[in-house]
């Protein structure tokens, strides 16, 4: 993934079946992940997340833009981000 910090959305994993707090870190260590993961059955819930992990971008206005149940993939991951980058962009110029 390309170097995004600072850029205006957020890439969350949910993990809500199976995964206690440890054993997330654990996996977050072990891969060496760069986006916020919870572990949280509620808000797997409450979101929606059918498996584990449920993966979603949300934007700037707190808008779920993109979900996907398992991992994407970097390609889809990229061109997901790329594309709302963009549009918020775009959006900025012609904000006065």
């Amino acid at each position: 993934m390309k170097q995004l910090a600072g850029k205006p959305f957020v890439l969350l994993g949910v993990h809500g079946l199976g995964y206690t707090p440890a054993k997330l870190k654990a996996v977050v260590e072990k891969e060496k992940l760069n986006w916020r993961s919870v572990s949280s059955r509620d808000i797997a819930n409450e979101w929606s997340a059918r498996g584990t992990p449920t993966y979603y971008v949300i934007d700037p206005g707190g808008m779920i833009r993109f979900k996907w149940v398992g991992y994407p993939g970097m390609k889809a991951l990229d061109a997901a981000l790329e594309g709302l980058l963009k549009e918020v962009e775009e959006s900025a110029k012609k904000t006065p």
